[in-house]
């Protein structure tokens, strides 16, 4: 999965398929829209940063935090 945070830096999460959510089959077209399961640390404006609770790395085993905009973000339901 790549994305582009706030600031326009870029980003990779590397993971097996059952991370992401959406259809992705080894014949999917790409790019094609996905999404991750996150945790809100907080939000300011119209700014939320987000953590990923399952995926950790580097020293420590410090967990990814990002800022994305807020209207990026949906709930979790039992469709999704």
């Amino acid at each position: 999965m790549e994305f582009a945070d706030v600031y326009d830096r870029p980003h990779q999460l590397v993971g097996k398929t059952a991370y992401f959510g959406g259809e992705l089959q080894p014949e999917s077209p790409y790019p094609c829209p996905t999404s991750i399961q996150c945790t809100i640390e907080e939000i300011a404006d119209d700014v939320a940063t987000v953590s990923t609770w399952w995926l950790e790395g580097g020293p420590n085993s410090t967990r990814f935090v990002f800022d994305v905009w807020l209207d990026t973000l949906t709930p979790i339901t039992d469709d999704n």
